[in-house]
Parts: structure tokens; sequence; C-alpha cells
């Protein structure tokens, strides 16, 4: 089972932290699990799917994909 279909609390917390390292910021970043996966949305109103990956951007094991823009484009 990849980690992006773990739905547990540790997984959760996991994503977070590598969300927060990847978007250079601490607040306004959460973490929810739907259709099998984590998404990642942040304050602006773009939402990301948390994929499995290593190399290039990947932080953590994670990278994010956005699915949609911020409110403001």
């Amino acid at each position: 089972m990849l980690k992006t279909e773990q739905n547990t609390r540790a997984m959760e917390n996991k994503v977070l932290r590598a969300a927060r390292k990847y978007f250079h910021r601490r607040k306004g970043i959460s973490a929810h699990f739907e259709h099998g996966q984590w998404w990642v949305s942040l304050t602006d109103g773009s939402q990301y799917s948390v994929v499995d990956a290593e190399g290039g951007p990947a932080v953590d094991g994670f990278d994010f994909e956005m699915v949609t823009g911020p409110d403001n484009l």
C-alpha cells in the first residue's frame, strides 16, 4: 500500500509536515483524506493531490499536484 493511501493520523501528520516544507509556510495548510488518497488545501483556495514520489521537487517522499488553482486566478 502506498503512503498516500493510508488513512491514519500519523500519515496525516507526515503529509502536513511535507506540505509545510514544500510550500514554505507553517500556517494555512490543511490535509484531508478523500477518494482513497490525501489532499492538501491552502487558504488561497488552491487544492493539491498528494502523490508518493522521490527526487525532483519531492519532499519526504511526497509531491503535490495542483488540481484547483487559487481563488484569485
